[in-house]
């Protein structure tokens, strides 16, 4: 069996499993421009690009956070859609890539993964964890209100999902820390400003529900 390329990827993986999370990002530099790398665990039942593949990966220019491009990895390499997709991203000239292209790129790569998930991200990282931790409406960031999630047909209760949790807790901490022993809460977010409440209103708001 061929040697780990991304020797810290599994215990990255085990420690965001351990610590609660499905999501994390890092910093990552290429060709002088600097990227936000956020990875994205697969959840049970999720379809995967391959039956090796460990995690999504988004690479968001630190320059512009609205352009980024998408990919998988597995413990050797990052797959990119396309060639093309990665050398228009990248600013690769199509005539310089071979075929060892993703595998060059991977090489780097590795020597950015963390061993562990790390908790001091800068307020840019909070946010774009928070948007794609759920995986719908990345634009529904701002928090309005925290709802109990009802009972299963057996009378136990319906758990908040763990993808819920890592939203709030990057997006809203302190009203994250206020309900989260409760797993039969869930919180809500707009993407509309305006919808947006303070701790303060959404704690009364749930205290005079």
């Amino acid at each position: 069996m061929a040697e780990l390329l991304f020797k810290n990827l599994p215990s990255l993986l085990n420690d965001m499993e351990q610590k609660g999370w499905i999501i994390d990002s890092f910093l990552f530099r290429y060709k002088e421009e600097g990227y936000f790398v956020i990875l994205t665990l697969y959840r049970e039942n999720q379809r995967k690009p391959s039956k090796y593949a460990k995690a999504k990966v988004e690479f968001v220019k630190r320059s512009n956070i609205n352009d980024s491009i998408n990919g998988y990895i597995d413990f050797y390499n990052v797959y990119f859609h396309s060639k093309k997709e990665f050398c228009d991203f990248f600013g690769v000239k199509i005539g310089n890539a071979n075929r060892d292209l993703f595998k060059g790129f991977s090489k780097l790569f590795a020597n950015f993964i963390p061993k562990e998930k790390k908790f001091n991200k800068n307020d840019t990282e909070k946010r774009l964890i928070g948007s794609r931790a759920e995986g719908n409406n990345p634009k529904a960031i701002y928090c309005y209100d925290v709802h109990r999630n009802g009972k299963k047909e057996n009378g136990s209760l319906n758990q908040r999902s763990i993808e819920n949790s890592n939203k709030a807790q990057s997006l809203r901490p302190e009203i994250y820390e206020h309900y989260c022993g409760d797993m039969n809460l869930s919180f809500f977010f707009s993407d509309n400003w305006e919808d947006e409440k303070s701790d303060e209103e959404i704690m009364a708001i749930f205290a005079n529900r």
